[in-house]
C-alpha cells in the first residue's frame, strides 16, 4: 500500500476500533463503508502536515494541523522555553496534543520519544524526528545513548512518561492521580546530559466538552471507552464538519536543572518534576 492507502486504513481501524466493533464483522464492515470518506480525508492532512514538517520543521507542521483542527492555541509562560537544551516532559490528553507541543515549544530540533507505531512510520518526515522505544533492554540502551547525545548537542526532546492517555485536566478528573503512572526514566536521561533543562509542560482543553458528554457515549460501560469514543466523535466531527471545538492551553513549567537540585538521583528529580506537573494542574494560569 501507499502512505495515502495505509494512513486511510490506519483511520479506519482505529475508528472501528474507538466503537468497539472490530470483532463483529458485519458492524465493522457497516463502519468502514461510512467512515471511509473522513478517513481518506484526515490521512490528506496527515500527508499535508508531515510535507510542511519536511520543509519547515516540526514546528510548523504543527501549526498547520493546529490551524485545521483548533480554534486557538494559547501558551502561558513560552519565555520558560530554554534556547538550551532541554528534555520536555508532558501529560498526554490525545487529540492535538502533540502537534500543540510541536508549535508551543518552537524548536525545530524537537526531537520526541514515542512507541514504535505504523501511523508514525507512515510519515516519513515525522519519523527522522523519533526516538523509538523498544521492549529489548539492549535497544532500550540505544534510546538513552541517542536522547543522551541529542541533549549534549544542544538539542530538545519531548517525552510523555504516563506512556498512555492520560485525562484532560480541564474536562475529566483525575490528572493529579494519572501522575502517579509517570516513570522516572528523566533521570536516566539528564544523568548522561546534566546540564540539560528538564521542562515540565502541561496540555489541557484538547478534549471537547461537547464530545465528553455526547448521547452516544451511553452505549459504552467503562470510563476508558466513553473517551476513546468520544475523541473518536470529536475527530470526525473536525474531520468530516470542520469544526474548531476548542481552545488548547500549554503551560510551560519552571525549568528545573540538577545543578539547582544538588544531586542527580532519579527520585529527587523525579519528585521535582511531578510537584512542579501538580502545581500546573492546580494552577490553570500558572
Amino acid at each position: 500500500m501507499n502512505q495515502f492507502e495505509t494512513l486511510t486504513q490506519i483511520n479506519l481501524d482505529d475508528l472501528v476500533s474507538s466503537f468497539g466493533w472490530q470483532s463483529y464483522p458485519l458492524p465493522a464492515k457497516i463502519l468502514r463503508f461510512l467512515f471511509r470518506k473522513p478517513a481518506e480525508i484526515f490521512a490528506r492532512h496527515m500527508m499535508e502536515y508531515d510535507d510542511v514538517t519536511g520543509l519547515h520543521g516540526i514546528d510548523e507542521g504543527g501549526r498547520n494541523l493546529l490551524n485545521r483542527y483548533v480554534k486557538e492555541l494559547r501558551v502561558i509562560h513560552a519565555d520558560r522555553v530554554p534556547d538550551s537544551a532541554f528534555l520536555a516532559l508532558s501529560n498526554h490528553p490525545g487529540m492535538a496534543d502533540t502537534v500543540a507541543l510541536f508549535a508551543a515549544l518552537n524548536r525545530k530540533d524537537l526531537h520526541i520519544i514515542a512507541l514504535d507505531r505504523p501511523f508514525l512510520n507512515a510519515l516519513p518526515h515525522t519519523t527522522k524526528q523519533l526516538f523509538y522505544v523498544h521492549d529489548d533492554p539492549a535497544r532500550r540502551m540505544t534510546l538513552v545513548r541517542q536522547v543522551s547525545s541529542h541533549l549534549k548537542n544542544g538539542g530538545a526532546a519531548l517525552t510523555f512518561p504516563a506512556g498512555h492517555i492520560e485525562p484532560d485536566p480541564e474536562v475529566y478528573p483525575g490528572a493529579v492521580d494519572s501522575l502517579q503512572a509517570w516513570t522516572d526514566s528523566v533521570g536516566v536521561f539528564v544523568r548522561m546530559a546534566p546540564e540539560a533543562a528538564i521542562l515540565p509542560v502541561l496540555v489541557s482543553g484538547v478534549v471537547s466538552a461537547k464530545y465528553a458528554n455526547h448521547w452516544l457515549l451511553t452505549i459504552k460501560k467503562t470510563k476508558e471507552e466513553k473517551e476513546k469514543l468520544a475523541t473518536a466523535l470529536q475527530l470526525l466531527g473536525m474531520v468530516m464538519f470542520n469544526e474548531k471545538p476548542v481552545t488548547v492551553t500549554v503551560q510551560i513549567g519552571n525549568p528545573i536543572y540538577v545543578k539547582e537540585l544538588g544531586t542527580n538521583d532519579t527520585a529527587v528529580i523525579h519528585q521535582a518534576v511531578l510537584a512542579e506537573m501538580k502545581r500546573l494542574i492546580e494552577n490553570p494560569t500558572a
